[in-house]
Parts: C-alpha cells; sequence; structure tokens
C-alpha cells in the first residue's frame, strides 16, 4: 500500500511536542511542515483539575446508551465557565489565530468527546473537508482543532492517530486506507499515534488525513474538542454551532468575534483578534 501524504519518503518516527513556551515561529513552522503539534501542559494542573471535574459531571448527566462506542456532548464550551475558557485559551488559541489569521472565529460550540474501553474505531481514515468536492487540491480551506487531553492517552486506547504533511496531499484519503468490510482504519506506514499526558492539547490542520483507533484497553478515552475557522465560513450546524443566547452575552471583544458577531468582509484591523498572535 502506498502513502499518498507528501512525506511518504521520509520515515517520521516522533510526534512533535511543543510546550506554551516554545516560540510561535517554531509552532508555525511545524503546522507548516507537517499539519500538527502537541502542546504538552497547555493547561496547568489547577485548570486541569477543574475541567476534569466539570467534564465527569457532564458524562453523569448523560449516561451512556446501551452499544454507545463513543460518546460526543456538543456545544461545550456552553456546559460551564470551565468549558467557555477553552474559547481562547491563549497557549493554544494564539497558534489557531496565527494559522488562520485575524478572522479567526469558532467553527462551532466544540465537544466533549468520551471513547469507551474496549471499543474498535469510530471513524476510519478520512480528511475532514472530503466532501468539500469542487474545492481543489492541495486545500488552503481547513480548521483548526484543538483538542485536549482531559486524562492521559496511551498508544492502545484508541487515541487520535495521523499521518503528518499529508495536508498538503493531492487528493482526499485514499479508500483503501480503511478495511472494505469492516471500515476499521488500517496500519498506514508512517503513522503517528497521538499520545500524551492530560493537560496536553494536540493542536492541528483538519485537512491532515487522520483516524482513530481501537480501544483496547480497559480506560475511556476523554478529549474537549474545540475548532476554529475564517469568518467567511458558515458554522457547523446540526446543533452543533453556538447558541444565539451564548453569542449574545459575551461582552469580551474577542469571545465576540469568535461567536460571529463580527462582519466577516473587513479588513484585518476591523477584527479585535488581529494582535493576538504577537503578544
Amino acid at each position: 500500500m502506498v502513502c499518498s501524504h507528501s512525506k511518504s519518503d521520509e520515515a517520521v518516527t516522533t510526534i512533535n511536542r511543543v510546550r506554551p513556551e516554545t516560540p510561535l515561529d517554531e509552532i508555525l513552522q511545524l503546522m507548516e511542515r507537517d499539519g500538527y503539534v502537541l502542546m504538552e501542559n497547555a493547561l496547568p494542573s489547577e485548570q486541569l483539575g477543574r475541567l476534569q471535574e466539570a467534564y465527569y459531571r457532564q458524562l453523569e448527566a448523560h449516561p451512556r446508551e446501551e452499544g454507545v462506542r463513543i460518546q460526543r456532548l456538543k456545544r461545550a464550551v456552553e456546559r460551564g465557565p470551565e468549558f467557555e475558557d477553552l474559547m481562547d485559551w491563549r497557549p493554544t488559541f494564539r497558534v489557531a489565530r496565527a494559522v488562520i489569521g485575524a478572522d479567526i472565529e469558532l467553527s462551532d460550540g466544540g465537544q466533549l468527546d468520551y471513547k469507551y474501553a474496549y471499543t474498535p474505531a469510530h471513524i476510519g481514515w478520512h480528511n475532514d473537508f472530503k466532501w468539500m468536492v469542487n474545492v481543489p487540491y492541495p486545500r488552503q480551506n481547513f480548521w483548526i482543532r484543538c483538542t485536549y487531553f482531559i486524562r492521559d492517552v496511551t498508544e492502545n486506547m484508541g487515541p487520535f492517530t495521523l499521518l503528518p504533511g499529508s495536508h498538503k496531499a493531492e487528493g482526499v484519503c485514499p479508500d483503501n486506507y480503511n478495511d472494505r468490510e469492516t471500515r476499521q482504519p488500517t496500519a498506514i506506514p508512517g503513522q503517528l499515534a497521538m499520545t500524551g499526558r492530560a493537560g496536553s492539547c494536540l493542536i492541528n490542520n483538519t485537512e491532515i488525513q487522520h483516524t482513530n483507533t481501537p480501544n483496547r484497553s480497559d480506560r475511556d478515552r476523554a478529549l474537549i474538542m474545540i475548532c476554529y475557522k475564517h469568518a467567511w465560513m458558515k458554522q457547523w450546524q446540526d446543533r452543533n454551532e453556538l447558541s444565539a443566547e451564548f453569542a449574545k452575552r459575551q461582552t469580551d471583544p474577542i469571545r465576540r468575534q469568535l461567536c460571529g458577531l463580527m462582519t466577516w468582509h473587513m479588513g484585518e484591523e476591523h477584527f479585535p483578534a488581529r494582535t493576538v498572535a504577537a503578544e
């Protein structure tokens, strides 16, 4: 099987691990080259503890239904102040802002993503915008996803797995990357499983070819996903979009922008987030 991603000639065996204090220019170089970084200690222990408590309160309020492989609770940022703070969490937001530009907005309300123990993959290899059939490759349009690890993620827990550099691919993720009968992802040369300690955050271009893998452990995998887009893109719908009530109660200029309350076709100086990446 031949990989279609741009780094197929070069074996990549280590994860791009950065930290909040890593110079932004270094992070952006990795984002451009490989399409992702894994920021360790993105959440300090106090903030992580508050999020963990709030996260598991939400799970208790939404018990698992029989046969469900993964629990996805939409509009995460509306579920409490601990989640709301992730909208513009500075160590990660400054990266997303720098990649997307001054017109950055939330693509949706975010989600709590909880994959249960001993479950198969819930989705195979793909790139997120494959449905945009009239947009040519390599894609210039994408979202930036920040995935926060609420507990440690190990390789046998069904981690987010990706192909570095594949955000520059010349076409969609090949169909034969997934088993034809089970639709489970197959092992692809060069793939990297995103593992790390609680409080880490995976920041990735959503056009990177990615999948999750079966959770073969006795531990559930707990994540929070926050995505960003350009202002001219619509929010993801089907009750993923931010509620009007949540957006209207925002008073901080940057958070109002993130909720889509700015005119999208104005110049860079119009957007409050214009200075964030330089701070």
